[in-house]
């Protein structure tokens, strides 16, 4: 295997990993997440090519590149089940919201489904798939391609990592919260207001309540993402 053929199938490898673990994509899809997935691995591989981001290593035997793709794969998976946290959130809210109604099993399954899709929509149609995009291309840089000895530090450096590690951590928590909490903010006021109509209009606000704050939540999150990725990809 050539060594340009072996990165892009790393890349491929991890990105997969990543993507694949995505909550709220696997359930507005379905069990086609995980081709959709492979599908756009390849083409952050490939873009991730073009931009010289990932070198051409040459693996020695296919024992040492199955052993760089198992390494490759848990960082996949650790890394998008990090991210992943904002899409169980959202699912969480839509079973919530599917709940609150009184619906059927299939009803409430059915309107949870259309809720996480018209969140994922609209946070496409604002262009926030973007940000996202330069967060997965920002992950070559930051974690060496079939290199994992490099991606953590040694016993030696280990005080120091951990303590800027955790300041970054703290900062990036901050930057996270803080649109989040102030749009959940205005959509419960907003909510709170529109309930004061009657019985039936506050029964309505309180079942979809949880699925419209955390929509808006992450939308404004996206937003913020989208106006500074390069800030937030640094961060992650």
């Amino acid at each position: 295997m050539t060594g340009v053929l072996a990165s892009v199938a790393l890349a491929s490898a991890r990105v997969w990993a990543c993507l694949r673990v995505q909550a709220s994509w696997r359930r507005a899809i379905g069990s086609s997440w995980e081709w959709i997935a492979a599908a756009l691995a390849v083409a952050v591989a490939g873009l991730a090519l073009v931009r010289g981001q990932l070198g051409a290593p040459a693996a020695p035997s296919v024992y040492v590149f199955g052993l760089w793709l198992g390494f490759e794969l848990v960082l996949g998976s650790v890394v998008g089940l990090a991210i992943s946290l904002p899409g169980w959130a959202l699912v969480g809210a839509a079973s919530e919201s599917a709940g609150a109604l009184d619906l059927r099993a299939d009803g409430g399954g059915a309107l949870a489904v259309m809720i996480v899709a018209a969140s994922l929509a609209a946070g496409l149609s604002l262009g926030l798939h973007a940000p996202l995009v330069t967060g997965l291309l920002g992950l070559f840089d930051r974690f060496a391609l079939a290199s994992p000895t490099l991606w953590l530090p040694t016993l030696a450096e280990l005080p120091s990592w951990a303590s800027g590690q955790l300041a970054a951590i703290t900062a990036l928590a901050l930057a996270l919260a803080t649109p989040v909490l102030l749009t959940r903010a205005l959509v419960q006021l907003c909510l709170v207001s529109l309930g004061r109509g009657g019985p039936e209009s506050s029964s309505l606000t309180a079942a979809l309540a949880p699925g419209l704050r955390l929509a808006a939540g992450l939308i404004a999150l996206g937003a913020a993402w989208s106006t500074y990725p390069e800030a937030f990809a640094r961060g992650m």
